[in-house]
């Protein structure tokens, strides 16, 4: 086990100064601008002395509400320098509407007890408006950060907390998840030696910088492990999603990660803009990380097959699984390992709880690997450990779990025992590879069948009317059992043209998986709500 070199993310940034190592490069539209590790501590130097001047020390929380670029990261690591709490959050972007982003705002800063955040103008000044002002004594935005004052430089340990990742997608509390500097350094390593990163390599990131995947993944070990990294804005992807493949292309990018959904949005665009692909050359991606989310298949053989003529090779594949509360990896392939796909009989997986051979219908899972190091991982149903081949809840051990949740011990309680995370995932091991089945909350139970909301989610989509779906359950004391539930977005505004779209969803969900859907609503593309890392709630808020 290769031990981190540091022990926390303020002396990484320290040591990749000293090394002059090149560090970010953000793509802003037709701009560019570079961000070595020099300037960057010089940024951070000087967004430490404004939270400073402003009473901000250890311990406090700091959120971040910054959009991807060189303040950004420079805030965060300047609150991490006074030994202070970086909470990167969602910008107004993400929301449906500027109410509901500065509602949740204010049940997050209630949560955390913060009394000074990081914004930009616009949302300072929407802040300003809200009985939330009151309760803040600063909101500092780029350009408030003095040159001449020095900041304290105090001591910083592996057990001070390094970061707040709020998750996304719930519906009462927000939960903060507290990372450690000792956890988060921890995970940036085995990342880097689960990749197998050197100064050779190039990363490319559209993903949020608030985000597990994208904060962790793209920026944390970048700063831990130098090698240089091109960043784009989300809207860049949201508004051309082939602009990130073009960029891998133009900088000859080694590394970049992604979950499912953006694969499958690059492969549904490239067929309507066949334009965007002449002159693509994928040939230097080595490794496709896709996670985040439950891995598909078949958007795994499509993008390959779509992609393989532009150098694109399906070795690249590196299908992973983590999580916040693990700070972010938990597993990945081992370096040049093929892409495993275990087929089982889908009756057997979903009734019985049992990875078996096809009998009656074929379903096909993709392994995310096996523990990253520091990490391990066990499959357990009730109190015990699952037999290989049997379904049963993932729980984690090692040193990248977070200390709990913030200021909320009665729900750390609820999933942290014993030093293992109960992940609330559901899974199965094989071969010593963990297959990821979906989450036990999620299991939708209709007459005596587990019903999983991805599967319905994924047949619904594969009509080419429908461009998202969220499937979920609802009580039905009446029957005895459950309702299924189905939102979808589609193109379609005509009633009769939906009712019929809604028998053939019907149909085939009937046909795939023997249940009937309940209830189907029509929405317009984009009005689902989406988590603040762009997947659908299946649960409105």
């Amino acid at each position: 086990m290769t031990t981190p070199a540091h022990t926390s993310l303020v002396e990484a940034l320290e040591r990749a100064a000293e090394a002059r190592a090149p560090l970010f490069t953000f793509h802003l539209g037709a701009q560019r601008e570079a961000l070595d590790a020099v300037a960057l501590r010089a940024l951070a130097r000087r967004w430490a002395g404004c939270l400073h001047a402003e009473g901000v020390g250890r311990g406090e929380p700091v959120p971040i509400l910054l959009p991807t670029g060189a303040d950004f990261v420079g805030a965060m690591l300047g609150a991490a320098t006074l030994r202070a709490i970086p909470t990167p959050l969602a910008t107004p972007m993400t929301f449906g509407a500027a109410d509901r982003f500065l509602d949740h705002l204010d049940a997050v800063v209630d949560d955390c007890g913060a009394t000074a955040l990081v914004a930009s103008p616009r949302l300072r000044d929407a802040i300003a408006e809200r009985p939330l002002r009151e309760r803040l004594r600063a909101v500092l935005v780029p350009g408030d950060e003095p040159s001449a004052i020095t900041p304290p430089s105090p001591s910083i340990d592996g057990s001070d907390l390094a970061l707040l990742q709020y998750t996304s997608g719930t519906t009462g509390r927000p939960k903060g998840v507290a990372i450690s500097h000792r956890a988060l350094v921890a995970n940036a390593a085995a990342i880097a030696h689960g990749l197998g990163l050197g100064p050779r390599d190039v990363g490319v990131s559209w993903l949020p910088p608030f985000h597990d995947m994208g904060l962790v993944g793209a920026i944390v070990t970048c700063i831990c492990h130098p090698y240089p990294v091109h960043l784009l804005p989300p809207s860049a992807f949201a508004m051309r999603p082939t602009s990130w493949l073009r960029t891998i292309a133009e900088v000859r990018g080694t590394v970049s990660a992604a979950p499912n959904f953006a694969y499958q949005h690059c492969l549904d665009r490239a067929r309507r803009d066949d334009d965007d692909d002449r002159d693509l050359d994928l040939s230097s991606w080595r490794a496709a990380l896709n996670g985040s989310e439950q891995v598909h298949p078949e958007t795994l053989e499509r993008f390959a097959a779509r992609y393989e003529a532009f150098g694109f090779s399906p070795r690249a594949w590196r299908p992973v699984y983590g999580m916040a509360e693990s700070t972010l990896a938990v597993t990945m392939p081992r370096p040049d390992e093929p892409v495993q796909i275990a087929t089982v009989d889908r009756d057997a997986l979903h009734v019985e709880g049992r990875a078996i051979a096809p009998v009656t219908h074929a379903h096909r899972l993709v392994s995310v690997g096996e523990a990253v190091q520091g990490m391990e991982l066990r499959v357990r149903v009730g109190d015990a450990d699952a037999p290989e081949g049997v379904v049963g809840e993932v729980e984690l051990r090692g040193s990248s779990l977070m200390d709990g949740y913030y200021r909320n011990p009665e729900a750390t309680a609820e999933v942290l025992r014993d030093g293992w995370l109960r992940t609330g995932d559901l899974g199965v091991s094989r071969g010593g590879q963990l297959y990821v089945v979906g989450r036990a909350k999620a299991v939708i139970v209709k007459a005596g069948r587990n019903v999983h909301p991805p599967d319905v989610e994924r047949i619904a989509c594969a009509r080419p009317e429908i461009a998202a779906a969220a499937a979920s359950g609802e009580a039905d004391p009446s029957a005895g059992t459950e309702r299924l539930l189905l939102r979808v977005e589609t193109r379609e505004r005509r009633d009769d043209a939906r009712r019929a779209l809604e028998a053939r969803i019907r149909g085939d969900v009937l046909a795939a998986l023997g249940v009937r859907v309940d209830e189907i609503a029509f929405f317009p593309i984009g009005r689902l709500p989406r988590t603040t890392s762009g997947k659908i709630r299946r649960v409105a808020p």
